[in-house]
């Protein structure tokens, strides 16, 4: 029997792992013996080792379009992941909702990025901290309804060595500096001065009940902000110098939006950015192609050319055959949050 034969038939929990590290561990040698050092060298603790024996490596697959793919992508993938998983404990695994908020202020799926723990390690203490209470019923669905608000705060507000006082405090106190925060935020948003007036106020949208809405000052890019739990109003110099546009997809019938799309912009050029969904979610295939026609609209009004042309193919055919669900799903959403 094979060393890797051995490895899946005694512990099967790690072979999600062992697919991403394989491309850079050595050939010889018991599979799990190998991988364990390598994490170590890496930097992962054993008492992470041990919880992943416990709770197994499936939870990985679902974070890795995080990463944007290159050489040895899967294996820096895994790598990073578990760093910054066991960054909120290894008494227990922290649950995906929870490495997805953390790891959204950093990149997401329609924007990957290579690493995430180095541009997060700011936020140890915390995240200690985070781990404890999400382990609480009664905390954990608090948390859950406001994981990206809090990230959203700590990775503007908190600063290394500010977790003297982590010991004695609880999750309503933070709440409530968080909330405090997003008041003094919306504030500013209230009394920010006017922008650039915009080339157009709408653009025409593709996708059946929505519509494209250009965001047209600072108060509306920070309810975009809060609406679509992401860090649309981290935008607001580019967007008030008349650098960056951003683009709002939207529920006829109103609602939360669909998804927020970001454009690059000069006097007469625009150029596709980023298109991201609710928390950062991954958004339909068709609502990226919309997303990148949209931005050729704009680009076209900017130089002054007729920008209704034919619909390209591709976004017919991604909404007949590939998101209607995910589209009439997000419908009914907005429906009921209206």
């Amino acid at each position: 029997m094979s060393a890797e034969q051995r490895m899946i038939d005694e512990t099967p929990q790690l072979v999600p792992l062992y697919e991403l590290l394989k491309a850079v561990l050595p050939h010889e040698g018991e599979r799990a013996e190998i991988m364990r050092h390598h994490l170590i060298r890496g930097g992962v603790r054993p008492s992470m080792w041990r919880l992943l024996h416990r709770v197994g490596c499936d939870w990985m697959t679902a974070l890795l379009p995080f990463y944007k793919r290159g050489p040895l992508w899967k294996a820096n993938a895994g790598l990073d992941l578990l760093l910054v998983a066991e960054s909120f404990g290894t008494h227990s695994l922290a649950p995906g909702w929870l490495l997805h908020a953390l790891m959204s202020q950093a990149g997401n799926p329609n924007r990957p990025a290579r690493h995430y723990r180095s541009r997060l390690n700011d936020l140890d203490g915390l995240n200690a901290r985070l781990g404890r209470w999400v382990q609480n019923e009664q905390l954990e669905p608090v948390l859950r309804d406001n994981a990206q608000l809090v990230f959203h705060w700590a990775t503007t507000q908190w600063r290394r060595g500010s977790g003297h006082g982590l010991k004695r405090l609880t999750l309503r106190s933070l709440l409530r500096v968080v909330a405090e925060h997003e008041e003094r935020e919306r504030a500013r948003a209230l009394v920010a001065d006017p922008w650039p007036n915009p080339v157009v106020s709408m653009l025409n949208c593709r996708l059946e009940g929505f519509k494209a809405v250009v965001i047209r000052n600072a108060l509306e890019l920070w309810e975009e902000g809060q609406r679509m739990r992401h860090c649309a109003y981290e935008k607001l110099s580019t967007c008030s110098s008349g650098g960056y546009v951003v683009v709002s997809l939207r529920p006829v019938s109103g609602g939360r939006p669909l998804a927020t799309v970001g454009i690059r912009r000069t006097s007469d050029q625009a150029l596709f950015h980023q298109v991201t969904g609710f928390a950062n979610q991954a958004v339909p295939r068709d609502v990226q192609f919309e997303a990148r026609r949209l931005a050729v609209e704009l680009h076209l009004r900017l130089k002054g050319r007729p920008s209704h042309f034919q619909e390209p193919p591709a976004i017919r055919a991604a909404s007949a055959n590939e998101s209607p669900l995910l589209l009439e799903e997000h419908r009914e959403i907005s429906a009921k949050s209206a």
